[in-house]
């Protein structure tokens, strides 16, 4: 039972890993000569995995394709989308949210003990608008990057992308902790 939950927090962490580090294993794949059908086989096996671990059917598709694509048309043009395809469905995650329950109030609903007030609504609706708009610029210039140079694709999806993510992760979580006055941290 330990070594099983060891073993679950394990692959969980390097899977973490592989994805962040994703524009940097291509990067170096691809400066190796590494063939990209190659490439796209281990992205199939990290595809395969999310779906184990996650279940879920639109991502497998959308991965699944983007593999399909990579191994046969034996194209770099389609490893470099991969985190475009992330960015845009993390920003529809978000917009689609919008049409019930936003996602920042999802997660504010589960991290205070009450019910929210009225202002704490209002907030988490501008502020899952704000990460889906946010989201929404960064898959552009994901898509912009594609067609640079793969220093600049790495660069910026690898590096620019997160630091900006955790610019507004900070700016949002300090705009909560003065509009929330539930212990929302």
């Amino acid at each position: 039972m330990l070594l099983k939950k060891l073993l679950t927090i394990i692959t969980k962490f390097l899977f973490g890993i592989f994805i962040v580090a994703y524009p940097f294993v291509v990067f170096y794949a691809l400066q190796q000569n590494i063939a990209v059908k190659f490439i796209g086989l281990v992205l199939l096996i990290a595809v395969l995995f999310s779906f184990i671990r996650n279940k879920n059917k639109y991502m497998l598709t959308l991965g699944l394709t983007l593999c399909f694509c990579v191994i046969f048309f034996n194209q770099e043009i389609f490893l470099k989308l991969y985190p475009v395809l992330m960015n845009a469905c993390v920003c529809g995650i978000f917009a689609l949210s919008l049409r019930k329950t936003p996602v920042i109030t999802q997660i504010a609903q589960k991290m205070c003990q009450k019910p929210l007030e009225k202002h704490q609504l209002i907030y988490t609706k501008h502020a899952t608008q704000a990460w889906a708009t946010f989201m929404f610029i960064n898959t552009i210039i994901s898509f912009i990057t594609v067609f640079l140079s793969n220093k600049i694709w790495t660069i910026y999806n690898g590096f620019i992308s997160y630091v900006l993510i955790g610019i507004m992760m900070l700016c949002e979580y300090t705009i909560r902790k003065r509009i929330n006055r539930c212990s929302i941290q």
